[in-house]
């Protein structure tokens, strides 16, 4: 399968057997070694890469065109740090058959792969991140200040909202806004979102300098997405603890944030 706007190309189907990290990691490097579809580069995706296929729409979290099978998606992004500086050895950033991303999933069993080839060699495996150069921009100052994304090129703002909000207000307060000078500020999408998290970084896992003062951890720091939940609670969210995403549930659980912060986007 192509992606017309990354230019990736991706597996349609993967192996429902369950296996490590490095069995899924070995599976790709198996189908480059064997020129699956007439290519030998085929690899594990990155925690961005996997991002860019989901589908936070329907029920299992990647466009129906994908056969999804239960376990974990393996990425080649390793997850190095905790809040407590305890050893992570062992995890990596994967994504559930809901879409959802997890900053914590263990290596060693629980694992699927569907693998991707196209633009490089991707992201290797058990190296520590490292934020891209020449990262952002930023204009104005204060409350006015406009932060841009040099690779992506949206607009972010650099402050967000004074308060947490229901999703549902999320829109209407981010119209409202002039940051800049300008009146096109909008709810950003999940991978939006996504695009902010710096893996080198964690508590939190942003550019602190750039997007100074973002809550992260617990119930009472996540951010608004665009997107509604087809699989509980409201709507999605992303917390800067170490970047991962969920929707809001309803329970006690980790994901239970009933209102949340704002920081609007523009372009795109």
């Amino acid at each position: 399968m192509r992606d017309n706007v990354t230019c990736l190309v991706w597996e349609k189907a993967n192996p429902s057997a369950q296996g490590s990290w490095q069995v899924s990691s070995d599976r790709c490097a198996a189908l480059a070694t064997s020129n699956f579809s007439g290519f030998n580069d085929w690899r594990l995706p990155s925690r961005v890469e996997m991002a860019s296929i989901t589908d936070l729409h329907g029920s299992n979290g990647f466009s129906p065109i994908f056969t999804v099978t239960s376990g974990y998606y393996a990425t080649s992004s390793y997850w190095y740090e905790t809040i407590t500086g305890q050893s992570t050895a062992g995890y990596e950033f994967g994504y559930g058959t809901n879409g959802f991303s997890s900053n914590a999933v263990a290596m060693a069993s629980g694992m699927v792969a569907r693998c991707v080839r196209g633009n490089g060699t991707g992201e290797a495996a058990n190296v520590f991140a490292v934020e891209p150069p020449n990262h952002y921009s930023v204009s104005g100052s204060g409350a006015d200040a406009v932060v841009t994304d040099n690779y992506t090129k949206l607009s972010w703002q650099q402050t967000f909202s004074a308060s947490r909000m229901a999703w549902s207000a999320g829109p209407d307060y981010c119209t409202s806004q002039t940051t800049g000078g300008f009146s096109d500020w909008r709810v950003p999408t999940l991978n939006e979102l996504t695009s902010t998290v710096n893996e080198a970084l964690v508590g939190p896992a942003i550019n602190r300098t750039v997007f100074p003062g973002t809550p992260y951890c617990g119930s009472t720091a996540w951010f608004w997405a665009r997107e509604a939940s087809a699989v509980g609670g409201t709507a999605w969210g992303i917390n800067y603890c170490d970047g991962f995403t969920g929707w809001n549930a309803a329970s006690a659980t980790w994901n239970t944030f009933p209102d949340a912060y704002v920081r609007c986007v523009r372009g795109g």
